[in-house]
């Protein structure tokens, strides 16, 4: 999906199909029980995003990863989510939705967001556990770490091998301008060759140790000198609360 905003190309980054899927560009290989609350969503079998495990019966990801083309909520039994392993096709569990709730106001891009129930419980161990929410306000200039699967280039095949890498918050008022002021929203960026790219989406920015974004956009191509767009989980945070409350 592509949307063009005050003239800046934003790609969501969401997986349609194994030959176009990419992962973090730069960064390294996930060790075993490294990122134990890392989630890889399956729309119909396909990889198609990432989550986050942020209590025994909820996935946090991005509104887009779960919504049909025409702009309808997936099914329950359209949906998987792999969790407990950094592999994206072997080892962990298989775990299946009861509900799936995209925020409200979501529309191309704005209010990205989106919460799973799941059907059973997660029992956390060394390879699942959750991850807690940063709730304080977003510290500019510091560094998080984010997490995806996918490829690194247009012709190379989805890695099986979960990756990650360091990002820098930038400043709300570069933030703001890089992104055409969208609401919620935080700016992570590195050296050129580094960042979040396609099927990135939902997967998480953690800083120490809580979740602070959630994956949802880059501007104009994965890994240039221009900011990754992330939900910000410090706004979102009050939203998160109530609707897993129902």
């Amino acid at each position: 999906m592509k949307v063009f905003i005050a003239s800046l190309l934003l790609v969501a980054l969401v997986a349609v199909g194994p030959s176009n899927a990419r992962r973090i560009v730069g960064g390294q290989f996930a060790e075993e029980k490294q990122f134990p609350y890392q989630v890889a969503l399956f729309k119909r079998g396909q990889f198609m995003c990432g989550g986050s495990i942020i209590d025994e019966r909820w996935i946090l990801t991005a509104a887009h990863c779960i919504l049909q083309l025409n702009g309808s909520v997936l099914p329950n039994d359209a949906l998987r989510m792999r969790v407990g392993t950094p592999h994206l096709h072997k080892e962990g569990k298989v775990l299946k939705p009861t509900k799936i709730i995209p925020h409200k106001d979501y529309v191309k891009l704005h209010y990205d967001i989106a919460l799973i129930k799941l059907g059973e419980a997660i029992v956390f161990d060394e390879t699942m556990q959750k991850l807690e929410l940063y709730l304080d306000e977003v510290p500019f200039g510091t560094q998080v770490t984010i997490s995806g699967h996918g490829k690194t280039g247009r012709n190379e095949p989805v890695s099986e091998l979960l990756k990650f890498n360091t990002m820098v918050i930038l400043e709300k008022d570069e933030c703001t301008n890089a992104t055409s002021r969208m609401t919620g929203i935080i700016c992570l960026n590195n050296e050129v060759d580094n960042g979040a790219c396609l099927a990135d989406s939902g997967s998480p920015a953690v800083y120490q140790g809580k979740q602070v974004g959630v994956a949802n956009f880059v501007l104009h191509d994965c890994g240039t000198h221009r900011p990754d767009g992330y939900a910000s989980v410090p706004f979102f945070a009050s939203w998160i609360k109530e609707t897993m409350k129902n």
